[in-house]
Parts: C-alpha cells; structure tokens; sequence
C-alpha cells in the first residue's frame, strides 16, 4: 500500500510537466489525502519541507528497487498496480531531462519540489491538505513547469 501511495505522489507530481499525464490520472481526494497524511511526519496538519524532502527520499527509494541510483522502466514495469505502470512510463518520458530513459535523484527532486512550489497556494512554506487536494483536482488545467529536454 506504501509502495502505491508513494507511485501515486511521484505520478502527480510528474502530471505538473505532462499535461497528458494529469489528464489521464485525475487525483481522487483519497488518494490525495493520503498521501498528504503519510507525508505529514509530525501529524500537525500540514507538510513543511522538510517533511517533503523525507517522503521525496523514501519514495525514490521505494522505485529504486535495485539500488543503483535510477528508477528504470523496468523498476516501473515491476510495480504490482499495472493500471499506473503506463502512467509511470509516461512520467519518466516527461520528466528524464537528459533523455537517458531512466529518473534520477536529481531529476525526481526537481519534479517533486516545482508540485511543492505550485501546490503552496499561499506561498507559506508548507503544505496544507486543502491545497494539496486542490492542486491535484486541477491538474488536468495545470500549466507545465518545464518543457522536457528533447533528445538531440
């Protein structure tokens, strides 16, 4: 279950760069709110970011499978929730900005911290469940934060 809720996050965070990708995975308010929930460490009603920076940590690491640094399509391919596997496909696509066809830290971070960013209506540092919900809801209006590289 922890395993999904984190594909989940890392799904809509990536919608923020692949409008396809919101449109297709519209966030449920579940889904949403329990996310926000395991991410709210102290359970005082919001995620500041360092609570965000530790659910971004433990969510690479859960793709991670094999510990080299990478989340692969075949780490994707071996989630058991097939329904998002296309899903993830489509978000590694949108946010590998040097086209090497897998994520690293680095580019998961940027794609987590632009949702962080975006989703901080308020721009108070943290994260509220309503924001949280409501950024997700719109996410298939969502505006790109950055183009994809393109290979060359």
């Amino acid at each position: 279950m922890k395993q999904r809720l984190l594909l989940t996050a890392v799904v809509l965070a990536c919608a923020s760069i692949a409008p396809s990708l919101a449109a297709a995975a519209p966030a449920q308010p579940s889904v949403s709110r329990q996310i926000f929930l395991d991410a709210d460490l102290n359970q005082d009603g919001s995620v500041d970011l360092d609570e965000f920076h530790k659910d971004v940590v433990n969510g690479f690491h859960a793709l991670d499978h094999n510990r080299d640094g990478y989340i692969t399509v075949e780490e994707m391919r071996a989630i058991p929730d097939k329904g998002r596997v296309d899903l993830m496909l489509v978000m590694l696509k949108a946010a590998d900005k040097n086209g090497d066809g897998r994520l690293s830290f680095i580019e998961v971070v940027e794609v987590r911290m632009a949702y962080f960013d975006q989703a901080d209506a308020n721009k108070d540092g943290r994260l509220s469940l309503g924001e949280v919900v409501a950024f997700d809801a719109a996410g298939a209006q969502r505006i790109p934060v950055a183009a994809p590289a393109k290979k060359r």
